[in-house]
Order: structure tokens, then sequence, then C-alpha cells
């Protein structure tokens, strides 16, 4: 039986505009009201998330949220932290060597915002600015060595970070847990910190078995907790090697995806109660 449902947001939970169904939003009430817990759990720093926490209405006590990919699992009203785990300045300083090596441009997200020691603002670290809501600070190099750092993202084209990732993946697979999030972004976190090993560490916390966690995500950065959940579905607008791994495939976040699976959920939950 599920007891907890983990979602990611961009191309999952929210649709190509960037906005929460008014079924989706129904739909989600009425699975809280049957005990299910919904835990987002997305790659969005989490000072961005409020709108959504407050729409959803998981600004509850007992409410939970996983961000920055994993980096950080705190309570849904932000006030208390029961994992994070920041990037070293050292391998920090790798990643940007690495950057400038592939001709791709860098900014750090930090619980305190997005940082880069760049004085001209790649395109994309801009568009990363206007999703999360939050201004860019130009800081000195050395300066960062003082921030906790939870993601360094690599940013460019789509072809550029095309070309760059079988270097990424030949030289630092062992370093870093790294993925792409966004055609746009490649993103370096931890070891320790991915979307799975965190919901595991959520769901440990709150006694619930992966065999009764239900995932639902669309890329790469969503594989880890796909692979950790019991159930897992992937978009119909998910990347085709996210829909090989996944137990189920819904519709796009187009076509309201979620809340076709969350439906499901809900009626195999009444039947077995009927």
């Amino acid at each position: 039986m599920i007891k907890l449902v983990a979602i990611d947001l961009d191309g999952t939970l929210l649709n190509p505009q960037g906005e929460l169904s008014t079924s989706v939003k129904q739909t989600i009430q009425s699975v809280r009201q049957e005990k299910i817990k919904i835990v987002l759990c997305t790659g969005r720093p989490f000072y961005s998330l409020a709108p959504l926490i407050k729409q959803l209405q998981l600004h509850k006590e007992d409410e939970y949220v996983i961000s920055f990919n994993g980096a950080v699992l705190s309570d849904a009203r932000g006030e208390t932290v029961f994992f994070e785990q920041a990037v070293s300045y050292e391998n920090f300083l790798q990643v940007l060597y690495l950057g400038q090596q592939l001709g791709l441009n860098y900014h750090v997200q930090s619980k305190e915002g997005i940082f880069t020691s760049s004085l001209v603002i790649d395109q994309y670290t801009a568009y990363d600015s206007i999703l999360n809501r939050v201004p860019i600070k130009i800081v000195k190099l050395d300066e960062l060595r003082h921030i906790p750092i939870y993601k360094v993202m690599l940013v460019g084209e789509k072809e550029r970070i095309d070309a760059a990732i079988p270097q990424i993946l030949s030289n630092w697979s062992k370093q870093f847990n790294h993925m792409r999030s966004l055609d746009c972004f490649y993103e370096f976190l931890p070891l320790q910190a991915s979307k799975g090993q965190t919901l595991q560490r959520l769901t440990e916390q709150l006694g619930i078995q992966s065999n009764e966690v239900l995932a639902i995500g669309d890329n790469e950065n969503d594989l880890s907790m796909l692979q950790f959940a019991g159930i897992s579905v992937a978009m119909g607008n998910a990347a085709q090697t996210i829909k090989q791994q996944a137990d189920y495939v819904t519709k796009s976040n187009e076509e309201d995806g979620v809340n076709h699976s969350l439906l499901q959920l809900l009626n195999e939950k009444r039947r077995i109660k009927s």
C-alpha cells in the first residue's frame, strides 16, 4: 500500500507554463485525505518553493520537501533541516576548471541564492535566476570558500552540454553525483546527495518502506528516486531513458499526467477498501 508519493516539479507536476492545474491541486488534497504523504522532490532551491507549497497546502506540520536535487531535506515550512550536504570548495574548483576546459560557464546555488564570479552573466544563469525568482550575486572566487554550495551548475546551449557529457562521464563519475536536469544545465552535487538517497533518508525517518513509495519524474535527476521507489512513473514527456527505467509511463505534463497517475492511485486504494 502506498504511503508516500514523491513528485518532481519542472516537467512533471508543473505544466509547460510552470503552473499547477486546478485539477491536480484538488487531487493532491484527496490523496492527502487518504493519509498518503505528498513530498516535493525538486532540483529547485527551497527558497523558491513557498508559493507552490502554499497552493498545495503543504505548509502544515509534518510535511517535508527535498530540494537542491537531494542536497537538502527540510520540513515544508523551512524551519527544520534534517539533512544537508554541501560541495567542498576544492571540489567546486574542480568543476569550475572543467567548465573552462569545456567552454561552459558556471554558477552555484546556495540557500543564500545564486552566485558566480563571472562578470558577464550567462543567459542560462539569468534563466535560472528567473525560474527561481532570486537575484544573481557576483562575488570574488575566494568568497565562495565561505558559502555553502549545494549545487555547482555548468550551463550552456544544449549542443555544448551534449558534447561535454562524454568527457564528464569518463573523468568525473566517481567524484561527484552529477546529472543533467534541463537541456541547458548540468549539475554537480556531493556523492551523498541525490533525490533517491535523500528520499531514502526521509522514508527511514518516517518508518516507510521503499515498496510503499510511488515516485513520478521526467529527467535524469529523477532517476535515483524512481529506482528507489516501489512504483515508478515516468511522464509522457520524459526522456526515453527515463521511460525505460520506470514501471509505468503516464501522460505528459501538458496533459496533467501527475493528476492522471494520482487518480489511478486513489481508485486503486478505494477498490482495495471496498
